[in-house]
């Protein structure tokens, strides 16, 4: 007898069966409890007929022509059913994966910038080295998963540890690569070429990685500027640590019309990064002395009338290399991610030292994005911040101790006395004997009592 067991989420019903006295599953996704027990009947009928080698019933007949070709193939591949005989011909023409990606990669080529597309190109690779030339449809879940995990192990430039384990892609790195499938098998489903997307639930949130951040002190960068090549190199430099530039994208559309030497500003036009924010397609960067002279001695090198100040860099350049060997070269070791922790370390300098939101103004994103990806609070920071707050603290104790130990001075008698809130709260007293003898006589009464005391005259017996 055959089981129907209902899935945790969603519609997706499994039916578990004996076929050939072997335990055998077949999943149902998106399928009423009313669809599900109808695919329990038929199947085991169809089964007890296979067992027994018995012709197929009218109903079973009928039931298996309006299935879909899809369908039809679910229960072929568990052995239930024969093959259709021109299934073998359909999966040849089935779409393989480097055939999808081909086609929708041909569409987007327009659509996005140069570094965007190099990370395309990436993810287009590493799907065609995991799944080889399998067919679209033939990618389950499972798959999903297992590309995922390989991911994490695995690196393009293929880096070991001292241990000799590969050094695997970021988890971050992971993450964009994932989002990028879905979108891929999303759009495949809407062509009709697939059901269900088999990167469907798997997490592609991009979080702040603590391990990666670092803060690149102005006496190591001092080395490292030290040892750049040339007057570019140099520019770059300090344009990345001191005034905060993203490198490549920014420095890449920077024109010498750009720069005001007068004004001691440089404006940030148009940047690739952030010109589909709301308000941010300019931002002013002030021109520090240090980033002044660098772009002093590479202007006086430009060729006369050049328009961009580094004419030769592009989004895919690759600056990474030779930034590290510049580093190894200082002597200095060399940070998790070189471009954007010198952003960073200028972003943390700034909030420093002007106000929060004048440093991200000038940096070109928000205060919350500055927290979660840039600010780095460091050793040196939290022993300011113990000297500072020790001596704050000593200060006010001081003041309090000195206020406590003050000998409370004796209330002198030519003191005026003010009633207290709980005196003047308080009901007034009804008049005694003595209020009224002292009213009365003010008010010029005799008060002299006769021979008779307090006792009213009587007549004499």
């Amino acid at each position: 007898m055959a089981s129907l067991r209902k899935q945790a989420k969603g519609d997706s019903w499994q039916l578990r069966f004996n076929l050939d006295k072997k335990p055998t599953v077949l999943s149902l996704p998106d399928l009423t409890e009313w669809q599900a027990n109808k695919w329990k009947g038929f199947v085991e009928a169809i089964v007890v007929c296979k067992e027994k080698d018995l012709p197929l019933d009218k109903k079973s007949i009928e039931w298996l022509s309006s299935l879909s070709p899809e369908q039809r193939k679910k229960l072929s591949d568990k052995g239930i059913i024969d093959p259709d005989p021109d299934q073998s011909q359909e999966e040849s023409k089935e779409t393989t994966l480097s055939e999808y990606l081909e086609d929708y990669f041909s569409t987007r080529r327009s659509d996005v910038k140069e570094a965007t597309w190099v990370f395309y190109e990436h993810t287009r690779k590493r799907l065609k080295e995991f799944f080889g030339d399998r067919s679209l449809r033939s990618i389950t879940p499972k798959d999903g998963k297992d590309f995922r995990k390989w991911l994490e192990k695995t690196n393009k430039r293929d880096k070991a540890k001292e241990d000799g384990k590969t050094i695997g892609l970021s988890i971050n790195t992971v993450k964009r690569r994932t989002g990028l499938c879905r979108q891929i098998f999303a759009q495949a489903i809407l062509d009709g070429l697939l059901d269900r997307n088999p990167f469907e639930g798997l997490s592609t949130s991009v979080r702040s990685n603590e391990e990666r951040k670092a803060y690149v002190g102005l006496e190591d960068f001092a080395k490292v500027l030290e040892k750049a090549p040339n007057a570019k190199w140099k520019s770059l430099l300090v344009l990345a640590r001191i005034a905060g530039f993203r490198i490549p994208s920014e420095a890449q559309g920077l024109k010498w019309e750009h720069i005001s030497f007068e004004q001691r500003r440089i404006f940030v036009v148009n940047s690739s990064k952030t010109e589909h924010h709301k308000n941010r397609k300019l931002r002013v960067v002030p021109l520090f002395p240090d980033v002044e002279k660098e772009l002093l001695k590479l202007h006086c090198e430009a060729t006369p009338g050049e328009e961009y100040v580094f004419p030769d860099l592009r989004g895919d350049s690759n600056l990474r290399t030779t930034l590290e060997k510049i580093i190894l070269r200082a002597g200095v070791t060399p940070w998790p991610k070189l471009w954007q922790n010198l952003r960073a370390s200028a972003a943390t300098d700034l909030a420093k030292t002007v106000p929060s939101h004048i440093a991200a103004s000038i940096c070109g994103h928000t205060e919350q994005i500055a927290q979660e990806h840039y600010w780095k609070v460091g050793e040196d920071d939290l022993d300011q911040t113990i000297s500072k707050l020790s001596t704050i603290h000593s200060e006010k104790l001081a003041r309090k101790v000195a206020i406590i130990d003050v000998p409370k001075v004796p209330e002198s008698s030519l003191t005026v006395s003010t009633p207290s809130d709980d005196e003047t709260k308080k009901p007034k007293e009804s008049l005694g004997l003595v209020s009224i003898c002292r009213l009365l006589a003010n008010a010029g009464f005799s008060l002299r009592m006769g021979e008779e005391g307090l006792e009213p005259p009587t007549s004499t017996l």
